[in-house]
């Protein structure tokens, strides 16, 4: 009996340090072993050409908290980063242009060429990058339509940047397998529907995979298994939905049946971007922890990016803020301005007589939640509790700033996942 029990002791100390344990602190952090490569991510850049606006306005032409006006600056500000720190890797998952210019690629691509060779730079495109019908111009008090760009220009113009170095393509997508490092495959999937929008007329925003991409990627999923290998897949579409108000049009259509062959190959992390929010996510699939980080937006408040280190033993990931303090004050009231005005009118009308005050709390914590900086969320409602009651209650009826009144007071800014 004795013998049982120490058996039984034994094997529930080594569950405590079983596959995808993560580490909240220092006390219970395992030492990682073996630095294997360094990657950078950014995500939703949305350059926009300054040679298709007026300088006056970048400020004005998108309602949302993006501060447009500085996308060269934020972009360039990310290409001295990586060209100090030298990782080994900048990955960017999508929307890289604001609405897929052919001449805001070519600009991008200018910066993206002045990183230095010790970085090799990986892309796939977002819902916006390919076949936008919305792809113009704003110049001397005109619109025009301008020239986007097609599936294989994407491929042409991005050849140097993962589509032409890869280990494996999708025929029918621009997804494709990639060597990270010797224990590590990149698995970069292309989760837009561009392919439609000119028959449809629109700009397709959700994301979904052919069958065939499926069986792609578990080709490849295959092979890497038998090699003893990890994969890290990235694509712009969420995995995991973020938030339960957006999970159509921005998590993958069809993320269940892609969650599943990921349970069976052992694939834990995946990297995002679309929603523009800093936030970590992860689902139970087969007993297995999978997880899914989307990265913030470079141009929302918070201008972050994110820092995964790939240890033998672990996945280390951090965020960063790429700005200057008065950028980021700017960012902040930027922001929170764009909400507030949005909301201004339709706060008014339901809530006359303490609209003011109810604005500027959600305004905040809008602002906060984009940042992914719950604790900051968390000190608000503790400070002002009668208006967090109210919000709570059925006399506030609108959803999406009710949904962020009970996150866990945990920042969305890191984590450590063993494996």
């Amino acid at each position: 009996m004795k013998r049982i029990n120490l058996i039984i002791s034994f094997l529930s100390l080594i569950s405590l340090f079983s596959c995808n344990k993560i580490s909240n602190s220092e006390e219970n952090k395992i030492p990682k072993e073996n630095l294997l490569s360094t990657i950078y991510i950014a995500s939703d850049l949305h350059l926009f050409s300054n040679n298709l606006i007026d300088e006056n306005k970048k400020k004005s032409i998108t309602g949302d908290g993006r501060i447009q006006e500085f996308d060269y600056q934020l972009v360039q500000s990310l290409v001295d980063e990586v060209n100090s720190s030298h990782p080994n890797y900048l990955v960017l998952t999508g929307d890289l242009t604001f609405n897929g210019e052919k001449d805001s690629h070519l600009e991008l691509i200018s910066f993206l060429d002045k990183i230095d060779s010790s970085t090799k730079v990986l892309v796939i495109p977002g819902n916006h990058d390919i076949n936008n019908i919305s792809s113009k111009s704003y110049l001397d008090n005109k619109i025009d339509s301008v020239d986007n760009i097609s599936y294989e220009d994407f491929r042409n113009l991005y050849s140097k940047y993962g589509y032409s170095n890869g280990i494996s393509y999708d025929e029918s997508t621009l997804s494709y397998f990639y060597k990270l490092d010797e224990n590590t495959y990149g698995l970069f999937i292309d989760s837009t529907l561009s392919t439609f929008n000119y028959e449809e007329g629109l700009n397709a925003i959700g994301g979904y995979l052919y069958e065939s991409t499926f069986r792609w990627i578990e080709d490849n999923l295959s092979m890497a298994k038998k090699q003893g290998k990890r994969v890290i897949s990235f694509m712009h579409h969420n995995l995991i939905t973020h938030n339960d108000l957006f999970e159509t049009l921005y998590t993958l259509s069809n993320s269940e049946q892609l969650l599943e062959l990921y349970s069976q190959y052992d694939v834990n992390l995946n990297f995002s971007g679309h929603l523009h929010i800093q936030s970590i996510k992860s689902k139970i699939m087969n007993e297995k922890k999978i997880y899914d980080v989307c990265n913030q937006s470079l141009l929302d408040y918070g201008n972050r990016y994110g820092v995964l280190n790939i240890y033998a033993n672990c996945y280390e990931y951090s965020s960063r803020r790429l700005v200057n303090e008065e950028l980021l004050e700017y960012s902040f009231n930027t922001f929170y301005q764009k909400y507030y005005d949005k909301s201004l009118s339709s706060f008014k009308s339901s809530y006359p007589s303490n609209y003011q005050e109810l604005l500027d709390f959600s305004s905040k914590i809008n602002t906060y939640y984009f940042d992914g900086d719950y604790q900051k969320i968390y000190q608000i409602k503790k400070a002002r509790t009668k208006i967090a009651k109210y919000i709570n209650s059925n006399k506030f009826d609108n959803k999406y700033i009710k949904s962020l009144m009970n996150l866990p007071n945990i920042n969305q800014d890191q984590i450590d996942i063993y494996i």
